[in-house]
């Protein structure tokens, strides 16, 4: 029980935003997953548009996993969903 209170602690949630592929990033990070896809809805809602790219993920011991990504072109794409 206890070691998973610590392993969601040695999570942190990222979501990045770029107005076109490789352009400058505005980023935030969150200890929880719920805060950071609300950040990924709501930029999204606001800017997902022309050559923006949204992604969300997961850093655990340092190795980031993605988690969903959105560009116009290819639309919302969740890791794992087939």
């Amino acid at each position: 029980m206890g070691s998973t209170v610590l392993e969601e602690r040695d999570i942190v949630y990222g979501v990045e935003f770029r107005f076109r592929p490789g352009g400058p990033a505005v980023l935030g990070v969150w200890a929880k997953a719920e805060t950071a896809d609300a950040k990924f809805t709501e930029w999204l809602g606001s800017y997902g548009r022309d050559e923006a790219v949204l992604t969300l993920t997961a850093t655990s011991n340092g190795v980031a996993s993605p988690v969903k990504s959105w560009t116009a072109k290819d639309g919302l794409r969740v890791a794992g969903a087939a």
